[in-house]
């Protein structure tokens, strides 16, 4: 790659043409001027191909640090195909630039110039040492390591899961959106339609929309929403748009179609809509996106609208307060305000790094996992990060995550960084020799798995690239599945109990119909599904049989939970496998002497920790509860002759492995309790000449509550009791 990075008063540019065939759509009209900017002038070259991502990292590295010298915070990325000869595939070097403007979107304001386009531009220099510099980047090795990620289409799938009348109203804006686009913009072509917590998308092509279109196009909903128009089955010949005839190419030419006047569409599911358009009594259009078909980034970049639709405006309000207050639990916000953890862009996007304070949360969940297991029968296990492909080759990962998978090249060997932790469990179990006495076998392992998310999906700690799951396998016989199910929801009950999540259903994923998607036969499928059907019904579970979600190995419970702000998170799953024990030959003598196949089931309590812990963060809007809170009591001292007495109740605190830090700086204690209440620290203990002389604390709870002359040996043990108690 070469760059000549400007640091300019302004730059002015307008793409007048394509320069070629397959230049990138849907770019901005008019002229654009960014001011007091660093323009970085780019070519992707031809070798640049072979290690990607790391000619990314190292681009983006290199503009932040010209644009610390030169003390900017806006930046151009400008293609400039002049610099080099050598040019890399347009898709490579567009790609290249796209994921630069989004790791570098987080600190800086960030304009890319459109990509494949003949631009006129007016460029005013600084002047300065430092305003032109010039670069050759090499990338990193390739030869370590090999992180290019391919991107495959893959069909779309037809879902026959029941919606619930909330769904089907915000299906019904959908249909709306997708015929307010069309009766405004003629061009315009529809693509995909989908929920995505709680709000309806639509994709467009052939038409630039910008914001401000979206009170124009919202005008056009209400209108259509009036008029009061049928929503009715159509005819296939009916679909005029390009990608609506390709949806219903990968879901099969049988498949419902339905009309709205002149607009046609294929639902990705069954009875998606309601039957007229007034259904719809509330609605916003909430903001604009960019979305590839099919999520491929080699595919066309389309326009994505979101929108939220309900039956009432008080729903709709709802719904608003709603997201105002997930807006204010942000967990990044928190996360920062606490200094629980940090994302470097050293370190790389999707891979964070707990502070002190989030390890110990991060902690605090994984032994109080193990303080629900150890009694249960479970050992603790601990397997490497890496393995050779041949592991995942021979468990079907391999083909699962194949575009997923980070590889690693040794001297002589070849390695993936493992994206399930359930293969080398299995290779535990083989090495030993069991018996039928020795069934069952748990194992135990909050282990951390790798998968190359796509950087744009990447967020804090809810979806990161290194993931910590809190695994666990169990390899039993076909008799003990139930009783086994049965203890893993007592712990899963009790482990929600605690943290005051007891709102929730059970999901029994079961194979769909396309059976080409899912691992072993027919018969095995039906066994592995009666077992868990019959352990749900006996736990006395909500749930509700879900066709096409179990994991292609197996069906599975799939637990979801409603948090502080009514929003539902999939946490817990308890999945049934006869495919592993068979693709790796497992096996144990049972009675007779013989060969026994086992059953294995795959449990996690809380899945992914990362997720977990942005979950906690949100549901206690950083209010942990004493047990979970990385800091629980903090002392405050009035004058220095509290000193004596604050250390000896900060020990006392300490010996029963209390987290209690002591504030001794000669400041207002009006300022020092404002810190701690913005901390959210649990208690606050304030010592002063009064508590120094009668030997006593004066505490106040985070929630304001204060009594004064508290023996300090009934604080201590009331700690050590809510701690121990785990009381919310």
């Amino acid at each position: 790659m070469k760059i000549i990075t400007i640091h300019a008063d302004f730059i002015e540019f307008e793409a007048k043409k394509k320069a070629f065939q397959g230049a990138e759509e849907n770019i901005p009209e008019g002229k654009q001027r960014v001011e007091e900017c660093l323009v970085v002038l780019t070519a992707v070259e031809k070798n640049d191909e072979r290690d990607p991502q790391g000619i990314i990292n190292q681009y983006v590295q290199e503009i932040k640090n010209i644009a610390q010298q030169v003390n900017t915070r806006n930046i151009v990325l400008y293609p400039y195909a002049h610099l080099s000869s050598q040019l890399a595939n347009p898709k490579v070097a567009e790609q290249v630039l796209k994921e630069a403007r989004e790791l570098l979107a987080d600190k800086y304001s960030v304009t890319r110039a459109p990509f494949g386009w003949y631009k006129s531009f007016t460029l005013a220099c600084k002047g300065h040492p430092l305003s032109e510099l010039s670069r050759e980047l090499t990338g990193g090795s390739s030869e370590t390591a090999n992180l290019k990620r391919e991107f495959t289409d893959e069909p779309f799938r037809y879902s026959r899961e029941s919606l619930t009348p909330e769904q089907r109203i915000a299906f019904t804006l959908g249909f709306i959106l997708a015929k307010a686009v069309k009766d405004l913009f003629k061009s315009a072509q529809i693509g995909e339609m989908g929920l995505s917590n709680q709000q309806i998308y639509v994709d467009f092509s052939q038409v630039k929309l910008r914001v401000e279109d979206l009170e124009r196009i919202a005008r056009q909903v209400q209108k259509i929403i009036k008029a009061d128009l049928e929503i009715k089955l159509s005819s296939r010949d009916n679909l005029k748009d390009e990608w609506q005839r390709k949806i219903l190419n990968d879901l099969g030419q049988e498949k419902p179609v339905y009309s709205l006047e002149e607009t046609a569409v294929v639902p990705l599911c069954q009875q998606p809509f309601a039957d007229s358009t007034s259904k719809v009594k509330a609605f916003k259009l909430m903001n604009l996106a960019s979305a590839y078909w099919k999520g491929n980034q080699n595919n066309q970049q389309l326009t994505r609208i979101y929108a939220a639709g309900f039956a009432s405006e008080e729903q709709l309000t709802g719904y608003l307060q709603q997201l105002d207050q997930a807006e204010q639990r942000s967990h990044i916000t928190i996360g920062r305000q606490q200094q629980l953890f940090v994302v470097s862009d050293l370190v790389g996007a999707g891979l964070p790094l707990l502070a002190p304070k989030g390890a110990i949360i991060r902690n605090e969940i994984i032994n109080f996992l193990w303080d629900l297991h150890h009694g249960k029968g479970y050992q603790w296990v601990w397997t490497p990060h890496i393995a050779k492909d041949l592991l995942y080759k021979t468990s079907g990962h391999w083909d699962k995550f194949g575009d997923e998978l980070f590889h690693v090249k040794g001297k002589t060997e070849q390695f993936v960084m493992k994206p399930m932790n359930c293969p080398h469990h299995m290779q535990i179990f083989d090495h030993f020799s069991w018996s039928y006495r020795d069934m069952p076998i748990r194992f135990f392992e909050p282990a951390t798995i790798y998968r190359d998310e796509k950087t744009g999906q990447l967020h804090g700690l809810s979806r990161v690239r290194a993931i910590t799951q809190d695994d666990g396998h169990l390899f039993c016989r076909v008799a003990q599945i139930k009783q086994e199910v049965a203890t893993i929801v007592e712990i899963i009950r009790r482990f929600y109990k605690i943290l005051g999540m007891e709102d929730y259903w059970v999901s029994l994923s079961v194979r769909g119909k396309d059976k080409s998607q899912y691992l072993g036969t027919d018969e095995v499928w039906q066994v592995a599904e009666q077992a868990l059907l019959e352990a749900a019904e006996e736990n006395d579970l909500p749930f509700r049989r879900i066709e096409g979600e179990a994991a292609f190995y197996g069906p599975k419970l799939d637990f979801l939970f409603k948090d502080a702000l009514g929003r539902e998170w999939q946490l817990s799953t308890i999945q049934c496998d006869f495919n592993l024990p068979e693709r790796f030959d497992l096996s144990f003598m049972n009675e007779r002497s013989l060969k026994e196949r086992p059953v294995v089931i795959h449990r996690a309590i809380c899945g992914s920790i990362e997720r977990f812990m942005s979950i906690l963060i949100e549901h206690f809007a950083g209010a942990f509860p004493l047990w979970l809170s990385p800091e629980q009591v903090r002392i405050l001292t009035i004058t220095d002759r509290s000193l004596e007495l604050a250390y000896q109740v900060e020990k006392k605190l300490s010996d029963l492995n209390a987290r209690a830090s002591l504030d001794s700086r000669a400041m207002t204690m009006g300022r020092k309790v404002r810190e701690a209440q913005l901390a959210k620290v649990n208690y606050i203990v304030t010592i002063g000449d009064k508590e120094v002389q009668t030997n006593t604390l004066a505490v106040r709870t985070r929630s304001g509550e204060q009594k004064f002359g508290v023996e300090i040996e009934s604080f201590a043990a009331m700690i050590a009791d809510e701690i121990k108690t785990k009381k919310l």
